[in-house]
């Protein structure tokens, strides 16, 4: 697998105060009491009853200070929610754009080094802990500027790359494609959400949904999955269709399409359904066959296909 690294623009709400640290694990679904200056999490901020407001990177930025990104578009919503159970805290919000860069690689090693590049060109980078997809490793950084000014930093790092091609390869949902505001959360599967929730931690809000159905097995009625479109006409490139039904009920949800040139295949992120207690691993129609493939295994299924 090549390396990759792209950029995804994102809003930040700064939060500041004494209680600031107190307030916030009470909020979201990381747990950010050991978190060192600089360093960053991943976390979920939800409703009351669970459902999803917006997916976020949490990096401290001094002894009670913290800027929470989400993605763009969503901070007003998400500087509401936190306002919103303030009462009699000592803590304030304020608002500005910032940017997630994200970073994938093959190996542990190979993914530190992609890390430890960021670091020497970008002064000042937060960095999530590396975790696991499939057969890639993950990464993010956090940034209070904008993509722009970051990819200009990383413009001779011939890995860099701004596509959606680099996304889905890695199995990494986006926002407004994968992730939507007032889905369940757990549908983006065990491997996210145990790298953006603690399970050891104190009550937050939204806590309930997420740890019943972490507790029942993930059997959510769709799950999120990586997908392999082999075309039965070798010329085509283009799909007539985001749902593949079995037998009228619907089996595989596309939300993010790529055609893959090297490998003559699309690849695609979206959700399986299951039917009947079970999720398919296939679907036929008379134009191509549907795979889904296990999250951040794209590459070894695309090794497969040029054979």
């Amino acid at each position: 697998m090549s390396s990759r690294i792209w950029i995804e623009e994102a809003d930040a709400v700064l939060v500041s105060g004494e209680q600031a640290m107190v307030y916030l694990n009470g909020q979201i679904s990381a747990g950010i009491e050991s978190l060192v200056l600089g360093q960053a999490q991943r976390s979920l901020l939800l409703e009351p009853d669970g459902t999803l407001i917006a997916p976020l990177g949490v990096q401290k930025l001094g002894e009670n200070d913290y800027a929470l990104f989400s993605p763009f578009g969503t901070g007003v919503e998400v500087q509401k929610r936190l306002e919103r159970f303030r009462l009699r805290t000592k803590v304030s919000f304020a608002f500005r754009s910032g940017c997630t860069l994200h970073l994938s690689g093959g190996s542990e090693v190979e993914t530190a080094e992609l890390s430890r590049i960021v670091d020497h060109k970008i002064d000042g980078s937060a960095s999530s802990p590396q975790r696991q997809v499939g057969e890639i490793f993950v990464k993010e950084h956090y940034f209070t500027v904008g993509g722009s000014e970051i990819a200009g930093f990383l413009s001779d790092v011939e890995f860099f790359d701004r596509s959606m091609t680099a996304r889905i390869l890695a199995g990494e949902p986006a926002w407004g494609f994968e992730i939507t505001a007032g889905m369940n959360p757990m549908e983006l599967g065990e491997l996210y959400i145990r790298s953006s929730a603690d399970f050891s931690k104190g009550c937050y809000t939204g806590q309930e949904l997420i740890a019943r159905v972490d507790s029942r097995g993930y059997r959510t009625p769709r799950r999120l999955s990586n997908f392999l479109i082999r075309f039965l006409d070798r010329e085509s490139t283009t799909l007539d269709g985001l749902e593949f039904d079995v037998d009228g009920k619907p089996a595989f949800t596309i939300a993010s399409y790529r055609y893959y040139d090297r490998s003559n295949c699309g690849i695609a992120l979206g959700f399986i359904h299951r039917l009947g207690g079970e999720y398919f691993a296939k679907v036929s129609t008379g134009l191509c066959d549907v795979y889904s493939v296990e999250l951040g295994t794209l590459d070894k299924a695309l090794e497969s296909a040029q054979r």
